[in-house]
């Protein structure tokens, strides 16, 4: 830890930036660039503009005024220009080339959209309706990555999320999600909705479908080495938790969930579900689906809240390969992600064979984890263990595998925004050195072509996306608390828990309620 806080990085960004922000621009009577104590956002015209640029080497350009020229691709304006260790080198008229920009800050994103630039928003009382919503409970506003829509065979459904933990460029993945709702593609035509559904910006790479032929009707799921059929699909005979049998929450993908309560005094708690299945021989694996609970997002809106305007400082330090943040990222997957799978073997005891994994409070997930050949004999028992409150899981199976599938990929042929078609969206999603941003409100429909024959559909999508800053947030705002929370993560999840557990019966509610509308 000591090593942390004497580096440049981390804590340096998020104390420093800040003091420089409160007394070079925050002490100024007319307030242009929107860097002023939390305390004082009330007073602020909600309706003036301001633009904050991040550049690739690390400098930062505070505009006061600015306007886009899109001939010659630069950002132009009035302005301080800060170096990397946040010394004022320049001020007046400045000049940025949109090649040389890593992230904007703004009040206003979509004036900047025509940049295709990667924004973060700070969200004033008066942006949007939908952030009256969240007062009352500011930590569970309503956030999501892409989200995809598919006809079910009654309208459209939600599907799938994309790229859920993708929270900055540096931590851009691919994500592939199974459309296990969506009805055969009928016609020559599979047409996909993609939306925004939440204050944030999103930065989309590209989307394929993913189709894998069904032998013989079987469903085919997804394990981390690549796609199986399942032959045999057999429920639990029984499912013991801390809150009891919860055999059937567990027996069909449907609206009924298992969840339990968070830990009062510790939120890093863990609990363990005791399963036995009926005897099969064969490939095996333990097929699960569920989501994230709202636990996720609350310490995700609550460390942001603690940053507060420092928290794009602390996301180029991500961009510029900080090492030393990535491991805190991992400190913290480590001590709640992941429902891990051991299954009881017939000479080795209890022996982990793998884990669901997977960040979304949306869409649900299904994943495939092989399980050992030594089985014990009898009936087969699994053991999931997994932190208290973080999980809704909703299904689990032992399946019978038939041999690995191959997967083909369907490319988006067709782009359409409010009825017309988008050249310009199509471009961006194909072309793989670009991003398709979209803002709260965007939709998009995605036309595939229809696979032939009777195949298990997969999403495929890659990106990153950005949380915008709520003003609700911005009280919270301390440098000390927001790097304590990050360096000692199992400190911090001991101090949140009594926090959490006073707004954790209303998550959900707010969560949905909040969710903009199209």
């Amino acid at each position: 830890m000591a090593h942390l806080i004497r580096s440049p990085s981390f804590f340096f960004r998020i104390t420093v930036l800040c003091s420089v922000v409160f007394t070079v621009v925050g002490c100024t009577t007319v307030w242009k660039a929107r860097f002023l104590k939390p305390t004082e956002y009330g007073d602020i015209d909600p309706e003036t503009r301001f633009l904050k640029c991040h550049t690739f080497d690390g400098a930062v350009v505070v505009f006061e005024d600015w306007q886009l020229d899109k001939a010659t691709q630069m950002l132009t304006g009035r302005g301080i220009h800060y170096d990397l260790d946040r010394n004022p080198v320049s001020k007046g008229k400045i000049r940025v080339a949109y090649t040389d920009i890593v992230l904007l800050e703004t009040n206003d994103p979509q004036s900047v959209a025509e940049t295709h630039l990667a924004v973060l928003g700070v969200v004033t009382g008066a942006s949007l309706i939908t952030t009256a919503v969240c007062l009352s409970n500011p930590k569970a506003c309503f956030g999501s990555c892409p989200t995809f829509y598919v006809d079910d065979g009654t309208g459209l459904s939600l599907q799938a999320e994309g790229f859920s933990s993708s929270v900055a460029r540096a931590l851009e993945k691919t994500d592939v999600d199974p459309l296990y709702g969506a009805a055969p593609a009928t016609g020559e035509q599979l047409e996909i909705l993609m939306t925004n559904d939440a204050l944030e910006t999103h930065a989309v790479r590209g989307v394929s479908v993913l189709s894998v032929p069904r032998p013989d009707g079987n469903r085919v799921y997804r394990a981390p080495d690549g796609y199986y059929p399942a032959r045999k699909e057999l429920s639990a005979i029984s499912c013991r938790s801390q809150t009891g049998e919860c055999r059937h929450l567990l027996a069909a993908m449907d609206e009924e969930e298992y969840q339990s309560s968070a830990d009062a005094r510790n939120l890093a708690t863990k609990e363990t579900i005791e399963l036995r299945f009926p005897a099969v021989d064969g490939t095996r694996g333990l097929i699960v689906g569920g989501r994230n609970s709202l636990m996720n997002t609350f310490l995700f809106y609550q460390t942001l809240a603690y940053m507060g305007i420092a928290a794009d400082d602390w996301l180029i330090q991500l961009e510029s390969g900080g090492a030393e943040e990535r491991r805190l990222l991992d400190q913290w997957d480590a001590l709640l992600s992941k429902v891990v799978v051991s299954v009881l073997t017939q000479n080795r005891g209890w022996v982990e064979a793998g884990a669901f994994d997977e960040l979304g409070p949306i869409a649900k997930e299904i994943q495939l984890i092989h399980l050992p050949p030594d089985l014990a004999e009898g009936p087969v028992r699994i053991r999931l263990l997994l932190t208290r409150g973080y999980w809704k899981l909703d299904f689990a199976a032992l399946a019978q595998l038939g041999p690995p599938l191959q997967a083909t990929r369907h490319p988006v042929q067709l782009v359409r925004r409010e009825g017309r078609a988008d050249p310009d969206a199509l471009a961006a999603l194909t072309d793989p050195e670009r991003h398709l941003m979209t803002y709260p409100g965007d939709a998009y429909t995605l036309v595939f072509k229809a696979p032939e024959g009777e195949v298990e559909l997969f999403l495929e999508s890659t990106g990153f996306y950005y949380e915008w800053i709520r003003e609700q947030w911005l009280s919270e705002q301390d440098g000390d608390l927001a790097a304590q929370t990050l360096l000692e993560p199992e400190e911090a999840l001991r101090r949140l828990a009594p926090v959490y557990k006073k707004i954790e019966a209303d998550m959900e509610a707010v969560f949905w309620n909040s969710r903009f509308e199209r």
